[in-house]
């Protein structure tokens, strides 16, 4: 052996008449105890992250819709003081289930959802606040243009059936500043009945 060696190790090898002595390197148990275990650690990491995202995201959203939980974003409501808010109910969507069934029911939901995310923006909030009624928050609104989208929203829905069923909705909606949000609910949630009793299909912005 010469000088240049990377490594080189000095020993006293036992004398055998039996068997020879091999030196080197096993790649099956290298990569038993080595390589295997960090796939093994990286396969468990990634399915753990994996989990935990989908927990996050069940807790946060709801599966039908892909709105926010009421019981989620609910509290974060209560924080604010300023309001450009929507309540937005899906018209004798009772009949449409008693007489279509609940998996056409569900249909309509997604379908209803589906639209109303086509007439907002990235940073507006959508939340499923009941079975069939929805909440939008809008920042940086004044109560003109909150009533142009409510009613784009309310004439997307309406523009041709969905599941071959004619849908419609009635909105209530209020755009106040220095509220609480219980006030700034109540109030939309009067302009929502008022939309109902006069006709339905049709907006009322306090």
């Amino acid at each position: 052996m010469k000088d240049n060696n990377l490594y080189q190790k000095s020993e006293l090898l036992p004398c055998s008449e039996v068997d020879p002595i091999n030196l080197g390197i096993n790649f099956y148990t290298l990569f038993k105890f080595t390589f295997l275990p960090s796939i093994l650690l990286m396969f468990l990491y990634h399915s753990l992250t994996k989990l935990i995202a989908n927990k996050n995201y069940i807790l946060r959203y709801d599966q039908m819709t892909r709105f926010y939980r009421r019981d989620y974003y609910e509290a974060k409501l209560l924080n604010q003081a300023d309001f450009n808010l929507l309540i937005i109910d899906i018209d004798h969507f009772k009949t449409v289930n008693d007489t279509y069934g609940h998996e056409v029911g569900d249909e309509v939901i997604r379908g209803v959802t589906k639209r109303i995310n086509n007439c907002i923006r990235k940073n507006d909030i959508a939340i499923r606040w009941g079975g069939e009624e929805f909440m939008l928050s809008f920042p940086k609104m004044n109560n003109e243009q909150l009533t142009i989208k409510a009613q784009q929203i309310c004439d997307s829905i309406a523009l041709y059936p969905i599941s071959d069923i004619d849908i419609s909705v009635s909105i209530g909606g209020i755009s106040a500043t220095s509220i609480h949000f219980n006030d700034a609910y109540k109030a939309a949630d009067q302009a929502l009945y008022h939309s109902k009793n006069n006709g339905r299909n049709q907006v009322t912005i306090i």
